[in-house]
């Protein structure tokens, strides 16, 4: 990295100020687009817990997002645009993260540019202010590898903000604890220099913080839920056949997230199938995702072909050692198909170190990092049975990475310091036309929402003494936000999957309104339709039960 004094660099308050404006132009279309995706109600009803207003909560799910919402929700501010504007700030404080780690690397105008582009990928700008979890938990496990390359090459004291980061990521998003992988694996890139830093003083001090916090965490767990859930999800995530095809998002393509790589980079604008769907992968991709996927893999074959420069081949093993990683890379394919992916993960780590340790010509530490973090998530994600789109968000930021590489790389071959600058620049400004187009395909109400707050506002003038009755729906924790009031969440086609019937459980919870969201029923026993939209894309019906 450059000699780095952030109070003499006009890029960083810059950049400051341009994702800071941005980021409201993002607040501001999302305050119009709304919310459709269950999770997110469920973090804005978890807030509401949080500020002592229990309309339902499942305290199962990573709590920091929410938390952090319940502060402005605390002093009146209860609204969508409040965790929208929480999201905000914490995407301000990813692209600065994005910036300040690419200076490890690049120059400071090629890690300017890095974070724009990143902001204006259209994976990105879909979720980057939702209120979903991906980008928020992805902001501090980008300031926790920070802090770790700090600490290894400047002062111990920074292994605690790295791993308060770290807990941050992990408690606003479960796999994004993934990322404690890359901050191990960067201090054993750097074991000689990290053992001249653990004296036992150091050793114990950590250990007594280590311990405190572990403590505080697991008394809070147990003492709300009886246990630690992010265990058993998990195990759920280690093992495929916890979930099915009744899970939203079944897909068992492991190629679906690389397939789709060209879409979460750049698309014209959103797909008219977005709306029903929630997924990016309907969209149509512009040249420019394919020039920078192009770009980033030509980055990853450079990286790759360092491994076999001539300083590494006049050493008299090297055959022997490329044999080794070769052997593993096979157990990596076949672990990865026929095994489990946590063995693939263990083996692709191992990998990656031996790569490091191997050979003579030590291959750039940040590089590496690099591809252990895209592998780690991409093995993760792909072996999972449900995939949805805003899950491999990560990963967009090592192709950024590789694509700058390539990119500095023309350099060497034209002799001309200026060329990459040049492209980088043709770059970003391309992505900031196509991202206007794509932010005003998307800049409306989905239309699945505006349904379901016509419905809830009709159903509360139809019934004044809602607070008393009880109430279910498919989409439960949507109108407990709506109604501000606990809503049941019954899914007919779950209730199916084991055996149930729903009007078996509308019973047992004595409801007297059923709101079919998205359901599709045509009707339930023992209960009469008040209510239908007449809308036949996004339909929806209310029943109430019939009087005896």
């Amino acid at each position: 990295m450059e000699s780095y004094d952030y109070k003499t660099d006009k890029l960083l308050y810059l950049l400051v100020i341009i994702s800071c404006v941005y980021t409201g132009v993002l607040i501001y279309c999302q305050n119009i687009i709304g919310i459709s995706y269950w999770d997110i109600f469920v973090y804005l009803n978890n807030a509401m817990l949080f500020s002592h207003i229990n309309i339902g909560s499942q305290l199962s799910v990573p709590p920091i997002l929410s938390l952090i919402t319940s502060i402005p929700f605390q002093m009146g501010f209860i609204s969508e645009l409040t965790l929208f504007c929480v999201s905000g700030v914490l995407f301000v404080f990813l692209m600065i993260g994005i910036y300040i780690l690419f200076n490890y690397r690049f120059k400071r105008e090629y890690s300017f540019i890095a974070s724009i582009i990143f902001s204006m990928t259209s994976l990105v700008v879909t979720w980057a202010v939702s209120g979903s979890n991906d980008l928020p938990s992805l902001a501090f496990a980008i300031w926790a590898i920070i802090f770790t390359i700090k600490a290894v090459n400047e002062d111990f004291k920074y292994y605690y903000p790295a791993f308060g980061l770290f807990l941050l990521s992990f408690f606003t998003r479960f796999t994004g604890g993934f990322v404690l992988i890359v901050m191990i694996c960067y201090i054993l890139l750097n074991r000689k220099k990290v053992m001249g830093q653990l004296t036992k003083k150091n050793i114990m001090q950590f250990v007594l913080f280590f311990l405190l916090v572990f403590g505080v965490i697991s008394v809070i767990y147990y003492s709300y839920l009886g246990g630690i859930p992010f265990i058993s999800q998990f195990i759920e995530v280690s093992n495929s056949n916890q979930v099915s095809s009744v899970n939203v998002g079944y897909e068992l393509n492991t190629f679906y997230y690389i397939e789709h790589l060209p879409q979460f980079i750049s698309s014209y604008s959103v797909n008219d199938l977005y709306f029903s769907s929630l997924s990016t992968v309907y969209n149509t991709p512009t040249p420019l995702a394919y020039v920078i996927l192009l770009l980033s893999t030509a980055g990853v074959i450079l990286f790759m072909a360092k491994i076999f420069n001539e300083d590494n081949r006049i050493d008299k093993s090297f055959k022997y050692k490329i044999a080794l990683l070769a052997i593993i890379c096979i157990f990596i394919i076949i672990s990865y198909s026929h095994i489990s992916y946590l063995i693939t993960e263990l083996l692709f780590i191992a990998l990656v170190l031996l790569l490091y340790k191997l050979l003579p010509n030590k291959l750039n530490k940040i590089d590496l990092l690099m591809i252990l973090w895209m592998g780690i998530f991409i093995i993760l994600h792909s072996y999972h049975p449900v995939k949805v789109d805003r899950y491999i968000v990560t990963i967009i930021i090592p192709i950024i990475y590789f694509m700058i590489i390539a990119v500095d790389n023309i350099s060497h071959y034209l002799n001309n310091n200026k060329v990459p600058l040049t492209i980088l620049t043709i770059i970003m400004i391309l992505m900031i036309a196509f991202n206007a187009s794509y932010m005003q395909s998307i800049t409306h109400e989905n239309p699945h929402t505006t349904e379901e707050k016509r419905a809830t506002q009709w159903l509360k003038d139809y019934d004044n003494n809602l607070t008393t009755e009880n109430i279910s729906s498919d989409r439960g924790v949507v109108f407990s936000w709506y109604l501000k009031k606990y809503v049941y969440t019954t899914i007919p086609r779950v209730l199916e999957n084991g055996n149930e019937s729903l009007e078996d459980k509308l019973d047992s919870i004595n409801a007297k309104y059923y709101i079919d969201s998205s359901s599709n029923l045509t009707g339930i026993e023992g209960y009469h339709r008040i209510y239908s939209n007449n809308n036949s894309q996004y339909k929806l019906a209310i029943y109430e039960k019939d009087n005896r």
